[in-house]
């Protein structure tokens, strides 16, 4: 496999804006990390897939990290599209910003089902489509945004085609767990259930600039911007919301086989 110099580089560079931007350090350990691990199962193997830079691996030391680009801070190189674990021997798969780099995301939530013990977790943080997120990833991103696309329809098996490690379009995740096409992606995954899907971030992540080097964000002010942030949430989270947050749970033998929303948590779009 070709080294993806272009990869490396990119990564290196995000670990240098993270140190430089402790508010960016805040952001992600609040309003991320903390997501991600608030749907963790406990005991058995976690991993981390398309870890990257190793953010994540710096708030939660016993998970396992691993990408397809070989760096030192990581634990192993593994595709998220072919894992390298044995069926049914994983509790927690974790990823964040990687689902919609995938050239094949279908073939990763295949080899998810296969990984996940009964009862076990992917849990996800991935850009979401609403209707002010969209003029931002279309216009004001370096990465594509491009509806048109059918994620859904992808073949599981066959060879898998080759791209660049930070190619990527970010409406994929909505085109698979968004409304118009959820029931078919999930109806393609039928040992998997959707848990929660829930659409965050807004303004503290926009004002902090995120990787860029520019920051409207004075840290002391960040607490009052995640607490109205917070409260404010289900006014803007369906119109405006940049993020989401996905766990879905592979059933026990005993599980119904059919879809439902759980009680406990809402699944909208």
């Amino acid at each position: 496999m070709a080294i993806d110099t272009q990869a490396q580089e990119q990564l290196l560079r995000h670990r240098r804006v993270w140190e430089q931007k402790p508010i960016l350090r805040r952001i992600y350990n609040d309003e991320f990390f903390a997501r991600l691990l608030s749907f963790r199962k406990p005991n058995g193997l976690s991993i981390e897939v398309g870890a990257g830079p190793g953010f994540f691996k710096q708030f939660a030391l016993d998970i396992l990290s691993t990408d397809l680009i070989w760096c030192p801070w990581l634990d192993a190189i593994a595709d998220a599209q072919e894992l390298p674990f044995r069926t049914a021997s994983v509790t927690n798969v974790f990823g964040l910003d990687m689902l919609h780099h995938l050239a094949t995301p279908m073939t990763f939530l295949g080899e998810v089902s296969r990984v996940l013990a009964p009862g076990g977790r992917l849990i996800l943080v991935e850009p979401w489509i609403t209707p002010f997120s969209y003029f931002i990833f279309r216009f004001l991103h370096q990465e594509r945004c491009d509806l048109s696309e059918t994620p859904w329809l992808s073949n599981q098996r066959g060879a898998i085609p080759e791209k660049m490690a930070f190619d990527g379009n970010q409406a994929i995740p909505y085109l698979l767990f968004g409304p118009s096409h959820r029931s078919n992606t999930l109806s393609s995954l039928p040992e998997l259930n959707l848990l929660a899907l829930e659409p965050f971030c807004l303004f503290a992540y926009l004002l902090s600039g995120g990787f860029k080097p520019m920051n409207l964000l004075p840290e002391f002010l960040y607490p009052a911007v995640s607490k109205f942030e917070r409260a404010t949430s289900p006014l803007w989270r369906r119109i405006a919301a940049l993020r989401v947050l996905l766990a879905l749970e592979k059933k026990n033998q005993t599980a119904t086989p059919n879809f439902q929303i759980p009680n406990h948590k809402s699944v909208s779009g």
